[in-house]
């Protein structure tokens, strides 16, 4: 049989385009290890580290007497701490509401006691636009509640947000989505080559127009039970950080490939396995809670607006 599955569920967005319909990103240094080719997982030590993600969600749209719309959207971030004591909570979730505009809402929203929607105006050219802006937003927040987190390394979900903030201590993004490509064709085929357990050699991304930050990045090939029913690219997360040196980032390379082997989720519990890792996708549930549910949210919108 010459075809395998794709490793997530299809209700979710799909994990990987071809590459060939993805845009090439060319400012990419490849010779900073001794050869282009798979390089095994090896043990390491745990360090201190802290799972930081965040969950978006619409609510409502809105408009006012002059046709002009709003999203009222819910944003939330949080984080897990691992360390001896095991994975738990590290504080608090931060959870924020806000009427997302482009103009003509300047006082806050309220929905009963409860829900208080604060107006943020921001640029788009129409209400898909807008609701693109969301997730920047979220990004935003996760980056904040990651600057007050003490010592260890931050592990975000998600690209290192492009953002002004920025970490003095070690800081790993990961991408689950294969959207962008990152390396030329001929470095890019290991890719297809990659066993589990083995990542590629670092590479450097340069600062660009787009890009704010230099980072370092590889891709890693997470373990699947089981591998048989699905194809080779089923397991491949990228992985980026902000380095002080080419050897800083080796060796970073190195530690966290192992512990992300360690973590990846299994195909049986999560449908976005295994690049959803075990602790993001329980603190992902975790954080859905305190979000409230959105029906129960929208009844209460609904509600108030009949008073």
């Amino acid at each position: 049989m010459n075809w395998r599955l794709e490793a997530w569920n299809p209700d979710y967005a799909l994990p990987q385009v071809g590459f060939e319909e993805s845009q090439f990103a060319p400012e990419v240094d490849t010779e900073l290890e001794p050869a282009w080719a798979a390089v095994p997982v090896k043990e390491c030590a745990w360090p201190l580290l802290y799972f930081v993600d965040g969950r978006q969600r619409i609510d409502a749209v809105i408009a006012n007497e002059h046709a002009q719309r709003a999203l009222l959207v819910t944003v939330a971030a949080g984080a897990l701490v691992r360390d001896e004591a095991g994975i738990r909570l590290a504080e608090p979730p931060v959870i924020r509401r806000y009427a997302l505009h482009t103009g003509g809402f300047r006082a806050e929203i309220r929905v009963g006691e409860s829900f208080v929607y604060e107006p943020l105006e921001t640029t788009a050219k129409d209400l898909r636009d807008l609701a693109g802006k969301v997730n920047g937003v979220m990004r935003g927040l996760e980056a904040q509640l990651a600057a007050t987190l003490e010592g260890g390394v931050v592990v975000v979900d998600g690209p290192i947000y492009q953002g002004e903030t920025v970490l003095e201590r070690p800081l790993l993004g990961y991408a689950k989505t294969m959207w962008q490509r990152y390396l030329p064709s001929e470095k890019e085929a290991l890719l297809s080559h990659l066993d589990e357990n083995c990542r590629t050699p670092v590479f450097r991304i340069h600062k660009s127009q787009r890009r704010k930050l230099e980072l370092y990045s590889w891709y890693l090939r997470l373990p699947i039970n089981p591998s048989a029913p699905f194809h080779v690219g089923a397991g491949l997360i990228r992985m980026e950080t902000q380095a002080q040196s080419a050897a800083q980032a080796i060796e970073r390379a190195d530690q966290m490939a192992y512990l992300f082997c360690h973590l990846a989720s299994s195909p049986s519990r999560d449908p976005r396995a295994p690049q959803n890792l075990i602790p993001i996708g329980g603190l992902e549930a975790w954080l859905g809670r305190y979000m409230g549910q959105g029906e129960v949210i929208r009844r209460r919108i609904v509600q108030e607006l009949f008073r």
